[in-house]
């Protein structure tokens, strides 16, 4: 997902994929993504009061952490010994990796 920048949720998107059926690397990681945050909008949250710190385990182990009154979660996805980093809201996400280039 390197280079992708930040993407929006949207309940279409996340339709479409379970539709696709079998997806690459990158379109699980972004399926998980969007389906937690289609989450916080079915349990109808308040992101910055929520807290989150949930797991999912399987093929793409990930977390997605989140202390009440921050803005902003992390969310870590583990792929062959490699951890991918992204922070998230209830809007959408973004690698780190991609923030971090901000300070250069």
């Amino acid at each position: 997902m390197k280079g992708d920048g930040q993407l929006k949720y949207s309940e279409i998107e996340v339709k479409k994929m379970l539709k696709a059926g079998d997806l690459s690397l990158e379109e699980q990681i972004k399926f998980n993504i969007l389906n937690f945050i289609r989450t916080i909008h079915l349990n109808e949250l308040d992101f910055i009061e929520s807290s989150f710190g949930s797991e999912f385990f399987g093929e793409l182990p990930m977390t997605f952490k989140k202390n009440p009154g921050q803005v902003l979660g992390l969310i870590t996805a583990t792929n062959d010994g490699e951890v991918l980093k992204y922070v998230f809201n209830d809007n959408g996400y973004e690698p780190l990796e991609d923030l971090l280039k901000l300070l250069k």
